[in-house]
């Protein structure tokens, strides 16, 4: 073989490596990122809902 032959498959090889590892990182970020997102969401309807039942009981109570 060749060396420009070597050459090319060694350069196709490293970008081949050094590109899947840049989307195994983007997807890890994006994947904690979604989480993260996701979770903070979920506690806000949390808190909306907690809000929103201790109002109503309030409520009921004051009227009986």
């Amino acid at each position: 073989m060749k060396i420009w032959k070597k050459l090319v498959l060694f350069t196709i090889a490293i970008i081949s490596i050094v590109l899947s590892f840049s989307r195994y990182y983007i997807v890890k970020n994006n994947f904690l990122h979604s989480i993260e997102n996701t979770s903070k969401q979920n506690i806000n309807q949390h808190s909306l809902e907690k809000y929103m039942l201790e109002s109503n009981i309030v409520k009921s109570i004051q009227e009986r």
